[in-house]
């Protein structure tokens, strides 16, 4: 009885919890948790004694915590301490409570998720990847400057078996390709990862000429893409697609008239019966697609803050990539291809950002809400210990003042963040 007495539990009352199997809210549940699980849902019989924190939650609304699905929170390190342990607090406190982070330097983060889970400061748990994986030369390999081994080259075999031991040893979760790859080094890796037990997410590089072209990935495995202009030379009108095709091994002055022909048109330059092959075969094998449409967004109303020397041009490049990733992404939306929430940074204000653009092309608050809960813990291969408000998985909780479900808007109406069973903020 005195081990029982020891733990500590908080009862949460009456609140509207989120089903994120069905999509909707369920009333007046009651959530009993001990230290950092959750013990019980529904209506909760307890016996109330000096241990036991009530806390009525009527009219309050009950979301898991949530995931930024594709942060780079390793470049908080380069910030003054203040800064870094102020915008990490505020992540937690908003209630977002995990991030999935897809390229940073492995042992860099390790520290930063150690310090984190040791209680030096208050930040979300992080599932990282450590560097972002390509063939040389590294298309950046200027971040090494300032974070050493943030990008790494993978040339041969031996390199990807090497990379791929170091990062699961530095306990990645994940690994993030990016890029050009020699295809036969590419599987190679895939395999190693899969050896490993740490799914691979992709991002096929810039606009065009992508060694690992989406269809390709999928053919290959990967279960995960990033950013919404990925499959943009995948489904390319005929004509072009021929053209894209055959200037693979073209010079670089040769593949940049391209480009400005192709961004000159815009969305005009999408085949919509590709587009929907390429869906199709993203449902056939439940591929999940991170968007990431607001740093566009963001960069097309700031192009100085990318170039400051070029930004009328800057300007016009982010409008296009905005224009054709939104297309994009809106046409995946529509056949319920499985959607990420994700910011492309690490700016808090960035993953709600990013939830009212999915919003405002078609993407429903529900999926909007499992985008950010049980989706990302799905594919990280963690449902068992977090994504829903269930028995025995973690107690990271946002409660919410209204409905989320009635305007994404509302999910900045934070009540009370709960993580590992821990009270973080409570208005």
């Amino acid at each position: 009885m005195a081990e029982k007495d020891s733990k500590r539990r908080i009862l949460l009352r009456n609140v509207n919890l989120f089903d994120v199997e069905k999509g909707i809210f369920r009333n007046n549940q009651d959530i009993l948790i001990e230290d950092d699980l959750i013990k019980e849902v529904g209506k909760v019989s307890h016996a109330v004694d000096e241990s036991l924190i009530q806390m009525d939650c009527s009219q309050k609304y009950a979301l898991p915590g949530l995931f930024e699905c594709h942060g780079h929170f390793a470049w908080l390190t380069t910030v003054e301490d203040e800064v870094k342990k102020k915008t990490l607090k505020e992540f937690v406190v908003r209630g977002i409570t995990q991030v999935r982070d897809v390229a940073g330097p492995v042992q860099t983060l390790k520290r930063l998720k150690d310090d984190i889970s040791n209680g030096e400061f208050l930040g979300p748990d992080i599932f990282y990847s450590g560097p972002m994986l390509e063939k040389s030369p590294l298309t950046w390999e200027e971040c090494n400057k300032i974070l050493p081994r943030d990008t790494v080259a993978v040339n041969s075999n031996q390199d990807a078996k090497n990379i791929i031991q170091e990062i699961s040893k530095e306990g990645a979760s994940l690994v993030k390709t990016f890029g050009k790859f020699d295809i036969d080094v590419f599987k190679y890796l895939l395999a190693e990862a899969t050896e490993h037990n740490l799914p691979v997410t992709h991002d096929p590089g810039p606009a065009f000429f992508h060694s690992v072209p989406m269809d390709r990935g999928i053919d290959l495995g990967i279960r995960c893409f990033e950013h919404g202009k990925s499959p943009w030379p995948v489904v390319l009108v005929d004509d072009l697609k021929s053209e894209h095709d055959s200037l693979m091994e073209a010079d670089p002055e040769t593949k940049e008239a391209f480009r400005r022909k192709v961004f000159s048109l815009g969305v005009e330059s999408i085949s919509s019966t590709k587009l929907r092959q390429l869906i199709d075969k993203m449902l056939d094998q439940d591929v999940y697609f991170c968007p990431t449409l607001y740093p566009f967004k963001y960069l097309e109303n700031h192009p100085e803050e990318y170039n400051k020397d070029e930004p009328d041009k800057f300007k016009k490049i982010f409008e296009v990539l905005y224009t054709v990733s939104h297309f994009l992404t809106k046409e995946i939306i529509k056949q319920r291809v499985k959607i990420l929430v994700g910011q492309d940074g690490n700016n808090p204000e960035w993953t709600v950002n990013e939830m009212e653009l999915l919003k405002e092309i078609g993407l429903s608050e529900s999926e909007i809400i499992k985008g950010a809960t049980i989706y990302p813990a799905q594919w990280l291969g963690i449902a068992d210990q977090l994504g829903s408000i269930s028995p025995n998985k973690k107690a990271s909780i946002l409660i919410l003042n209204k409905n989320p479900l009635e305007g994404i808007q509302n999910i900045k109406t934070a009540h009370l963040v709960l993580q590992n069973g821990k009270i973080v903020f409570q208005e």
